[in-house]
Formats: C-alpha cells, sequence, structure tokens
C-alpha cells in the first residue's frame, strides 16, 4: 500500500474521504438554509401584501443616485458612496404616500454584463425589484445622452424579462447639475428610452412631491365604496380600523355614520360582508 493511501494515523486516504464527506455535509446544509430563507422571504412579501402595503424598489446603474434618493424620500440615513456595491443587502422603509401604505427598498446597483456569479451572490436584492408592484428606475441625468442611453438599455435588459408588466417610473436624477436647455436636450434624445418620467435632484431635495405623486398614480389600483355604519361602539371600532386599512375620505355622523371610502379590493369586499351580516 501506497504511504498516499495508507489509513490510520497520518495517513492520508480514510481521512480525505471524511472530509469530503464532511464538506458535502455542510453545502447541504448550507443549501438547505437558503431555500429555506428564500420561502421566509416570499412569506414575508406575502404577509407585506395581505396587510396592505405596496412594494416600491428602487433600481438602476450603480452610482445613480439611489440610496441618496432613498434618504431624501423617506428621511433615513442610508450609506452613500460614488463607489460599486454600496447597497449590498436590501434595505426597506415605511413611505409616506398620504393613506397609501408601501414599502421601498433601496437595492443593489446594475453594472453591464453582470457575471453569472455575481447575479446568484445579489439573488436576494434583485427579487426585491423583480418582485415589486412599481419600480423607479434611478438615473444620473448630468451624463452624456450616450452614457445614459447605454446604462438605460443596461438596466431595460436586467428587468423586462422578470417583471411581467410591473409599471416603472424613470427618475431623472441631479437635475441641479444641468440648465433647463440642457436638461431639454437631454430628454429629447433619451425620452424614448424614460417612461414616465420625473425630475428630481436628491441632494437638493427637489421634486421629491412630484415623485410621490407619480407613486401614487402607479400603484395598483384601489376601489372607492360609500357606505354607512351603526352609531355605536361597535361602528366606531370598524370606523378606526379603516382608518388603518385604507384612506377615509368623508364621515358623517347621524342616526348611522356615513363614510365614503378608497382601499384596495380585500377591504372593500369584507366591508360589504359585513353590511351582509348586519341585514341578516
Amino acid at each position: 500500500m501506497k504511504k498516499e493511501e495508507r489509513a490510520g494515523f497520518m495517513g492520508l486516504g480514510d481521512y480525505e474521504d471524511a472530509y469530503e464527506q464532511d464538506l458535502k455535509k455542510r453545502i447541504s446544509r448550507i443549501e438547505n438554509e437558503l431555500e429555506s430563507a428564500e420561502k421566509d422571504d416570499e412569506s414575508l412579501r406575502a404577509f407585506r401584501h395581505r396587510k396592505g402595503f405596496s412594494l416600491v424598489s428602487l433600481a438602476g446603474y450603480t452610482n445613480a443616485g439611489k440610496s441618496t434618493l432613498f434618504n431624501a424620500i423617506v428621511n433615513e440615513s442610508v450609506e452613500a458612496q460614488d463607489k460599486l456595491f454600496t447597497t449590498l443587502v436590501p434595505t426597506t422603509r415605511a413611505l409616506d404616500l398620504g393613506g397609501r401604505k408601501a414599502l421601498l427598498t433601496d437595492t443593489v446597483g446594475f453594472i453591464e454584463e453582470l457575471p453569472h456569479w455575481l447575479v446568484d451572490a445579489f439573488k436576494s436584492t434583485l427579487d426585491e425589484i423583480f418582485l415589486s408592484d412599481l419600480i423607479l428606475l434611478v438615473v444620473d441625468v448630468s451624463e452624456k445622452p450616450e452614457t445614459i442611453l447605454q446604462k438605460l438599455s443596461t438596466s431595460h435588459d436586467t428587468l423586462w424579462d422578470r417583471i411581467q408588466g410591473v409599471p416603472v417610473i424613470t427618475v431623472l436624477n441631479k437635475t441641479d447639475l444641468l440648465e433647463a436647455s440642457e436638461l431639454e436636450a437631454v430628454m429629447e434624445e433619451i425620452g424614448y428610452m424614460a417612461p414616465n418620467p420625473v425630475f428630481v435632484s436628491s441632494k437638493e431635495k427637489i421634486g421629491m412631491k412630484e415623485l410621490k405623486a407619480e407613486i401614487i398614480k402607479h400603484l395598483p389600483a384601489w376601489s372607492s365604496y360609500s357606505f354607512t355604519l351603526p352609531n355605536s361602539e361597535k361602528g366606531m371600532s370598524v370606523l378606526s380600523w379603516l382608518y388603518d386599512e385604507g384612506i377615509v375620505h368623508r364621515v358623517e355622523y347621524g342616526e348611522r355614520i356615513s363614510v365614503d371610502y378608497e382601499a384596495r379590493t380585500e377591504i372593500i369586499n369584507r366591508i360589504k360582508a359585513l353590511e351582509l351580516n348586519q341585514k341578516e
């Protein structure tokens, strides 16, 4: 028996086999943990939707200013630097949209011809984009038009096959660096690649109101419904719940409580079911 095949103390054969088996077990355990984590992520997204949250993601070519925009629109303090992959783990915060509940997620920046192994490494943050209700595609509008078009093309190539009709708002960032005439000239060249454009300066916090209005415009549609509730402790309890689940446009108190309301279809259906139970 050759030395390299000898088992026992200081031998290599059996010890190599044991080491290989240990590695396989560790790889299998990690794969199972990752699969479980993905299922947990799916459950979390489903839970957010059930609670009435719309999911909005920031996407775009790296260094377009996504994290700065995130800070400006939700008043957070997320690291924003001029380098690749500052945002590696998705950061999610509540976004105030005047009665609509939304969660905004900052994600990893795209780069041209992203290697497959790197795509796999960032799968969780990319999934946040692909499973969103709305995508904010952030662009550095101060760059040369040909550069902007190339980066928009890269972003579109990453998105279109996976988002399945999810609306995209093109957020043209860093407008404070351009004169109005320069901005108009850029848009003449890139406009066909920039759906639903909104002009902002994340650094100067310009255009945030207009951006929120555009977000509301493209969120999944809610239904409007007018109805009455009993003017009682139970009716007031239901009214309190309605404020948590949608937008109460009008309330009038009389023998009954009259309500003009807007919410997702699931909540409207629950209101109609309550009305039906009251009649029975």
